[in-house]
């Protein structure tokens, strides 16, 4: 008798602890745990910008509250140093975003997050990285004058396309300006892309239409049209879509960034539109049509008639007959190197100097990096946002933009952040 009512006591007992089980768990709710998703650069040097995706950094933000920024009460830690985020952006549901910044005395390893005790660890690595700076370089600033894309003549005039003011202006060596061209403020015209030829005329990526201007003031339109799309032909029967930045060659061929159809165009001196190379977006070596660029924003000539492309992270090469590879960069990243490990953060402008070195705007980075003929990439000058002429390693810019080169080799650049201003950089 005794056996069985121990029996059903144990079960009792079995019975009430399943009832007991869920009411704890209302009580209760379960804890949302921190979890980081992703963050981007992979690499970078100290104070550089970094932002994190995840989610519960901290708790939900309800959608009628926005996305942010909201206060942070989480910790951000590089490899155990804590970093300053003051602020939580929330994307969407179960998407939460930090910017914040490389401390100082970080090394590289994990990124954390901790929220309400409890910590999530990135994936990989955060690497932190020291550019290898070129010696005897200096940064002074050329002109107050500034804007999204700069090129200069044989004369040392300098050219500039304003985005903000919807202008092209012509700045002497002596710092006088005259305006070449300009939209009023109904219509909002756009520069983007500017390029001189060897006469002295000027071609420039205005909306989605290519146009020249002659020295003697004559604008015409050789391309394109208000309307966007994609479409080989003559004049404007030729479809661009937000065309970037473009090259003309000696015989004023006119090679153009077409951003948003992720192609390369060709521009003959009468009109006629081609495609050189690209498809859908994407990131593809390959010969003509094959290739893929993913959203190409400048081009530039090598000393051998090839086509150096400015595309996100990486530089693109295409042939006299066609075929697309890979000059350098892989992942969004800030690291000097070997080109086939070297790291760049959205290269702008892109430039070829006589010996055949590349160099390149690496806006995300806020510097001017080179390629040398070895293979090996280095840094010009600049580091984190900011304003300060002087030795190219202590020097600071904006986000570098447009780039140009004179005869004797110094650099001249245009940045944005709202510091405006053409930059000019010599290397001794």
């Amino acid at each position: 008798m005794y056996k069985h009512a121990t029996i059903f006591i144990a079960l009792l007992g079995s019975v009430t602890l399943l009832f007991l089980i869920p009411s704890c768990s209302k009580d209760n709710p379960e804890v949302s745990y921190p979890k980081i998703f992703s963050f981007s650069p992979s690499s970078g040097i100290i104070g550089r910008n970094v932002t994190i995706t995840g989610k519960n950094f901290i708790p939900e933000v309800p959608p009628e509250e926005g996305s942010g920024p909201h206060i942070n009460t989480s910790i951000v830690k590089f490899n155990g140093i804590e970093a300053e985020a003051k602020y939580i952006y929330q994307d969407s549901i179960n998407k939460q975003r930090i910017n914040t910044t490389v401390p100082e005395g970080a090394t590289t390893g994990f990124i954390t997050v901790t929220a309400m005790g409890n910590t999530s660890f990135s994936s990989t690595d955060f690497i932190v990285t020291t550019p290898n700076y070129l010696p005897n370089v200096t940064v002074s600033t050329a002109s107050d004058y500034g804007g999204i894309d700069v090129d200069i003549d044989d004369d040392e005039n300098l050219y500039v396309a304003n985005n903000q003011t919807y202008e092209i202006v012509k700045i002497s060596p002596t710092g006088s300006m005259i305006s070449l061209w300009s939209s009023d403020e109904i219509s909002r015209e756009t520069p983007l892309g500017i390029a001189v030829d060897k006469n002295g005329n000027l071609y420039a990526t205005i909306d989605n239409s290519i146009r020249k201007i002659t020295p003697n003031g004559t604008v015409s339109n050789i391309a394109g049209s208000s309307s966007f799309g994609f479409v080989d032909g003559v004049g404007e029967n030729a479809k661009f879509w937000f065309p970037f930045g473009l090259t003309v060659d000696q015989d004023e061929n006119i090679y153009v960034a077409d951003l948003l159809n992720s192609k390369i165009r060709k521009v003959t001196p009468t009109g006629n539109v081609t495609t050189v190379a690209g498809s859908s977006p994407g990131y593809l070596d390959g010969i003509g049509s094959q290739a893929q660029f993913s959203y190409p924003i400048d081009v530039t000539l090598d000393n051998d008639g090839n086509l150096l492309v400015a595309d996100g992270g990486r530089i693109r090469k295409i042939t006299t007959n066609g075929m697309v590879s890979t000059v350098a960069g892989n992942i969004n990243g800030f690291l000097d190197g070997p080109t086939n490990t070297a790291q760049f953060s959205g290269i702008r402008g892109l430039v070829v100097d006589q010996l055949g070195n590349i160099f390149l705007c690496d806006s995300g980075n806020y510097c001017v990096r080179k390629i040398s003929l070895d293979g090996t990439v280095e840094t010009v000058a600049g580091s984190i946002f900011g304003y300060e002429d002087g030795p190219g390693h202590l020097a600071k810019f904006g986000q570098t933009l447009g780039l140009t080169i004179n005869s004797n080799g110094s650099l001249f650049l245009t940045q944005g952040g709202g510091l405006g201003k053409v930059r000019k950089i010599v290397i001794d």
